[in-house]
């Protein structure tokens, strides 16, 4: 099940309906108990038993949140129980997502002690959506010890947070502070919010279904071409292109529905994405891809690790940790380390070179910065996509070969999916320059009633969403 197939349309349909009809202030038990209802069927629907493995989780950071608040901040046992809380999280997480990553290295450990004991592979489903929802439910622990907010009281509020299915599987990461403010709260529906809710699913649906559905399968069918010795430059660096476009538009996607489906049930969730392929500067890129992550890092990971309040040395140590354990938390791979890993050398050289603010910068400078910071950033992608670091490696040497050959069949027509995506960013880089204004309402419906019409007509073979896998 996933939002763009017909048993969520049903069980949301389930959902909205007493939404609309169950309770006046939309806060009543009866409608938060048909919401648990749902978002348990929606953990579910793939692998029940995966159910278990969210309570745990859960359970573990309710019980370890009211301990921690109740000691006093001199008291040893609240870092025991924040250790406690943080290693079975992600010693959940690191099995399930890392096991078969560290098996020949526990091999070849045995061996220097004369075992020959061989260690199978596990061939177990990914539970949905474990890096988002460990993520999210950390967050509240380590806020409660820092004393930031405070536990909720009833269990059932944070299942209600950890579990609320429009941000499970892939995000927006919401934090406890964005989201229990909102619960007591009536959430009456105007039709400003049905407006702007139904407005995100259509450009969700429509970047999902139209853009990365379509481009995704061209992908898939010509990627590994791009590893043969001699093939086009053209060809790969369309492929790339390609895929830096099916990405975002599949997480983009993903996360408009999640925050228009949370609209429709009267809660806000933060922009995750804000048209990335404007980024002046590998800093920028971060502030604008997966904000919610970038942000979870940045307060959870670079700024206790010192972030850049030491000396420059350390900074540039600091950030390249960061991207290495963001690429890891992707996935037990060694390209997405390699991914990582760019991102990390790349942040550190541009802090070295005085670019992470180019604003006071000449235009030549700030143009050729965003023209490195882009083909960098596609680079980065080809890592992120291939098999392997050798086959990764031969995509990018094909891609700056300068061999000029016809490019594959498909590849330009498929590149017509693209236009959409650049169109999106071009508008945004002039709203933010204050070129054009926003769209008025009139405007953004006949623009909805567009995207709907394509949807339905462009619409190419449904695919899983990328980020299920993570």
């Amino acid at each position: 099940m996933n939002f763009v197939s017909w048993a969520f349309v049903g069980l949301f349909a389930v959902v909205f309906l007493a939404r609309l009809t169950v309770g006046r202030r939309k806060t009543e038990r009866p409608l938060t108990a048909i919401v648990l209802v749902a978002s348990t069927i929606f953990v579910m629907w793939h692998v029940p038993a995966y159910l278990l493995i969210m309570l745990v989780s859960i359970g573990t950071d309710y019980v370890a949140a009211i301990y921690l608040d109740r000691l006093p901040d001199e008291s040893r046992a609240r870092r025991w129980i924040l250790a406690g809380s943080l290693t079975i999280n992600l010693g959940l997480l690191g099995f399930f997502k890392y096991v078969n990553l560290a098996a020949p290295g526990l091999v070849s450990l045995l061996g220097l002690f004369g075992s020959r004991t061989p260690i199978p592979a596990l061939d177990f489903v990914l539970p949905m959506g474990i890096s988002f929802y460990t993520f999210c439910s950390m967050s509240y622990t380590i806020d409660v010890y820092r004393r930031q907010i405070r536990p909720v009281k009833r269990f059932v509020d944070f299942y209600y947070f950890v579990t609320f299915f429009p941000h499970l599987v892939a995000g927006p990461i919401i934090r406890a502070s964005e989201f229990f403010y909102q619960l007591p709260r009536p959430r009456r529906l105007r039709l400003r919010v049905f407006n702007h809710g139904v407005w995100l699913i259509v450009c969700g649906a429509f970047l999902k279904m139209v853009c990365a559905d379509n481009v995704g399968g061209v992908v898939d069918a010509h990627w590994k071409k791009a590893y043969q010795p001699g093939a086009s430059s053209l060809s790969a660096l369309l492929l790339a292109v390609l895929f830096a476009t099916q990405i975002f538009c599949d997480f983009a996607a993903y996360t408009s529905i999640a925050r228009g489906l949370a609209y429709l049930m009267g809660f806000r969730f933060p922009l995750n994405f804000n048209s990335p392929y404007i980024a002046a500067s590998f800093r920028n890129f971060w502030e604008r891809w997966h904000m919610t992550l970038s942000r979870w890092l940045r307060d959870y990971l670079y700024i206790p690790l010192g972030g850049n309040r030491r000396s420059p040395q350390r900074t540039y140590a600091n950030l390249l940790a960061v991207m290495l354990l963001g690429g890891l938390w992707h996935g037990a791979a060694l390209t997405f380390i390699v991914w990582g890993a760019v991102h990390g050398v790349a942040l550190a050289v541009e802090r070295l070179l005085g670019l992470h603010d180019t604003r006071q910068r000449p235009a030549a400078v700030r143009i050729a910065w965003f023209v490195v910071v882009q083909v960098v950033v596609l680079v980065a992608w080809v890592f992120f996509r291939s098999g392997s670091v050798p086959n990764a490696a031969a995509f990018v040497r094909n891609m700056f070969s300068l061999n000029f050959s016809a490019p594959v069949p498909g590849l330009l027509v498929a590149a017509l999916f693209v236009l959409p995506v650049a169109a999106m960013h071009a508008y945004r880089f002039l709203v933010e320059r204050g070129a054009v204004r926003p769209l008025p309402l009139g405007a953004r419906a006949a623009l909805a009633a567009a995207l709907v019409y394509a949807t339905l007509v462009l619409y190419a073979p449904s695919s899983k969403f990328i980020y299920f896998q993570f």
